[in-house]
């Protein structure tokens, strides 16, 4: 369902409840949104979690997997699982720096640079509005967003925390009717 011809808010009433309404809306479509795989130039349909996590590796080559679960906010074991599809489709290597056995480094081939460079160009092409709308802000208005947003994370990260503490770290349980 497209937004676009959606109503401006209205000055002067309280617009909590219709700000969590289109909250809930954008992230119901993020989740639809990532279970819809794309072409970005290398031939293979990626998802979501798997370009984007290839994305972190095009911008630093020789991460570590346990510092990429950080930097993407997920467990080491997803990463894992995501960075093995990935090997086996040519879009990154594995590699480890001599004399350390234990740290297993990735880096992009060929083939996953041109899926990243894909990637960015999609993302410019997609959030070009955005950019320029925001360009226009005055910077106080930027800084509240920002603000914003951290506060929307640290809400989502209590509640996975929560979930995670009463069905244990990266797993779900099917709720009951």
């Amino acid at each position: 369902m497209s937004t676009k011809h959606m109503a401006e808010p209205e000055q002067g009433r309280n617009q909590g409840p219709e700000l969590f309404e289109y909250w809930a809306r954008i992230m119901n479509k993020m989740s639809r949104s990532e279970s819809l795989p794309r072409d970005f130039g290398s031939g293979d349909l990626l998802f979501p979690s798997e370009i984007h996590t290839l994305c972190f590796i095009g911008t630093m080559p020789g991460i570590r997997i346990t510092d990429l679960a950080v930097q993407l906010g997920v467990t080491k074991g997803a990463i894992s699982k995501i960075a093995k599809k990935m090997e086996e489709k040519g879009l990154i290597e594995k590699y480890r720096e001599p004399g350390n056995d234990k740290e297993i480094l990735l880096m992009l081939t060929p083939t996953g640079k041109k899926a990243y460079l894909g990637h960015e160009e999609y993302h410019k092409n997609a959030f070009r509005g955005i950019v320029m709308e925001m360009e226009k802000l005055p910077s106080e208005q930027t800084v509240f967003l920002f603000r914003l947003l951290r506060m929307m994370e640290e809400i989502i990260d209590t509640c996975i925390l929560e979930k995670e503490l009463v069905n244990g770290p990266g797993k779900t349980r099917k709720e009951t009717p």
